[in-house]
């Protein structure tokens, strides 16, 4: 074969220059490969990798190329494929290739490469050499070694393309190689542009559609997702920052995770036209990106506006960074995206707060000694406050506690409260359930209330604590009906309800005074009478009431308790008390508050 069928149309010392010093890893390597068969309107593309020999075929169902085609397309650097100003390709698919400069990347890691394409039926193919392009001179062209010219075959059309005696110490594994192709192009798709990567074990890996988003999200507690524009929708009402955006069709999607990233894992990258522009970094918007949201945020966008230039680059040729400084217009544009941002730490504070909350009381409700607690109907307030504002800290951005740690200090909280002591105290049960206090009640009432529950916590010697909740309920007593009398001292004169003598009626005396003056067996029967006269009970319940009240001598055995200091009553006389009084108690409640 004539040794100048093709011709590689630029100084041989360029290959070292701008092939062998832009990439020295294979995915980005193999990812030019990927980008040409999608600019060749390819539906598939297989790449195989042969550890044993150290070689990887890629090969696709494109058009393919003729022998002119290799000659000025494939072998002709720097050649600019959109400079025509149409950046299609005959499916409508918009380009990705621009520079013509990646083809020279294989030599990055191999000392071979082969080119073999199909199309109209006539294969062509040829060899390139890295050492011998080196001993090529600056005066001479590099004749590539031809394998194939015009040969007639009866297949479909297509290109292969060889990459043999790799120069990689280590040829990247299967899995790392499919995660790393995954998350630099955003076009895969099964029924489209399928890659199918295998090796000679017959091990297969598919990439399509799911990938490149899955590449870039965390696997494992993700928290939130923002996609732009749709999750923005009120601020794009108002927020010119991001109007703008959405009018350079700009979209994207933020990730967020429960726990911090690696530092790997953190920041964003940028597409344009399916096709990686940026590297992965927090500082892609700002060179400011300190903020503790970018320690658990990870995403990209699209901004295909950055590489629709056909004349104008503002991609670095490695693909690592967006030259964002070299156009006002881009300025713009990251600031914007910047502003974005904002918008979205602002929304993921407000998401993380509610979380953290919606995490704490799960938390609480999974903690029996905890629940116990605040199942509680002696329920402290003071306590609730205090579980919540330790149950809020321990899901804390900047706190890493184990969910095991976290149950202990939670328990160690539940047994340090009141309720608790009052919960797990043997005298317990000496009130009523039923008996609490509303909150329109005077404080003096709920005051005491609360003080018997206390009074439990403290029940080492019983005879204090007979003493305590005598003193407490006796309050009680003397209190509610006293209120309960006053407020409706005109209606019971008026109706002659008084028990023994009626409270004295001069204007010089208040009610209350006056009230105060009778005794407390006459204050509770007058209140007997009052409940008769208001309908909840008739003359033969009332009569048993009262019957019960002398039987069970409250008003006796708690004067006993104040002036005798030999004799104190048993817990369960002073339980029989409680029950006695705290019907008619929950009963005045509802006349006082009214």
């Amino acid at each position: 074969m004539a040794k100048d069928n093709f011709t590689l149309g630029f100084a041989p010392s360029a290959v070292q220059h701008l092939g062998v010093g832009l990439y020295k890893q294979l995915p980005q390597a193999l990812m030019e490969l990927i980008t040409n068969s999608w600019d060749a309107d390819a539906s598939e593309v297989k790449i195989h990798i042969d550890y044993s020999r150290r070689s990887i075929s890629v090969s696709d169902n494109g058009h393919g190329m003729t022998l002119e085609e290799l000659n000025s397309n494939f072998l002709r650097v720097a050649r600019n494929r959109r400079s025509n100003g149409i950046g299609l390709t005959p499916k409508g698919r918009k380009l990705t290739g621009k520079k013509g400069l990646g083809k020279l990347a294989l030599f990055g890691v191999a000392d071979r490469i082969q080119v073999i394409s199909i199309k109209d039926n006539l294969k062509n193919g040829f060899e390139m050499n890295y050492r011998s392009i080196q001993a090529t001179s600056e005066e001479e062209f590099y004749h590539p070694e031809a394998l194939y010219v015009n040969e007639s075959v009866n297949q479909k059309s297509g290109t292969e393309i060889r990459i043999l005696d790799i120069s990689l110490q280590n040829i990247a594994k299967m899995d790392s190689l499919a995660l790393a192709l995954s998350r630099r192009f955003n076009l895969f798709s099964r029924n489209n542009f399928l890659v199918i990567l295998s090796d000679e074990k017959g091990k297969t890996i598919e990439l399509d559609e799911k990938v490149f988003e899955n590449s870039i999200k965390p696997s494992t507690k993700l928290d939130f997702t923002y996609r732009f524009p749709e999750d923005f929708q009120e601020e794009l009402k108002t927020n010119n920052a991001l109007i703008e955006l959405v009018n350079k069709n700009v979209s994207g999607v933020v990730f967020t995770k429960e726990t911090p990233l690696k530092a790997t894992e953190q920041g964003f990258s940028v597409l344009s036209h399916g096709k990686l522009a940026s590297e992965h970094t927090p500082h892609q918007f700002s060179e400011r990106a300190n903020d503790r949201f970018y320690d658990y945020a990870t995403g990209y966008f699209d901004i295909d506006f950055i590489d629709d230039s056909p004349s104008k680059d503002f991609i670095s040729t490695d693909r690592q960074a967006i030259l964002w400084n070299a156009d006002s217009d881009l300025q713009f544009l990251r600031e914007n995206l910047n502003k974005l941002m904002g918008v979205i730490q602002k929304r993921w504070r407000q998401d993380w707060n509610q979380r953290k909350q919606t995490k704490a009381e799960k938390s609480q409700k999974d903690v029996p000694k905890i629940k116990k607690v605040l199942d509680s109907p002696d329920l402290l307030k003071k306590d609730k406050e205090t579980i919540d504002t330790i149950a809020l800290l321990l899901e804390d951005e900047k706190m890493t506690i184990p969910s095991e740690l976290k149950r202990k200090i939670l328990e160690s909280v539940a047994d340090a409260t009141q309720t608790m002591g009052i919960e797990e105290n043997v005298y317990k049960d000496l009130i009523p359930n039923n008996f609490v206090v509303p909150d329109e009640l005077s404080n003096k009432i709920r005051m005491l209330r609360a003080e018997t529950r206390l009074a439990a916590t403290s029940a080492d010697d019983p005879n204090r604590f007979i003493l305590a909740q005598g003193l407490l309920l006796r309050g009680i007593i003397d209190t509610t009906i006293t209120s309960l009398l006053v407020k409706y001292k005109d209606t019971l004169t008026k109706n002659k309800l008084w028990a023994g003598k009626a409270p004295h009626n001069d204007i010089t005396y208040s009610k209350a005074v006056s009230v105060k003056n009778i005794t407390l067996y006459n204050k509770y029967m007058s209140a007997l009478n009052f409940f008769e006269f208001k309908g909840d009970c008739n003359k033969k319940n009332k009569d048993n009431l009262k019957s019960n009240f002398d039987d069970v001598k409250v008003i006796p055995q708690l004067d006993q308790l104040m002036h005798d200091e030999m004799n104190w009553p048993k817990f369960d006389k002073l339980k029989e008390m409680w029950d006695t009084v705290a019907p008619q108690l929950l009963l005045a409640f509802k006349y006082i508050k009214d």
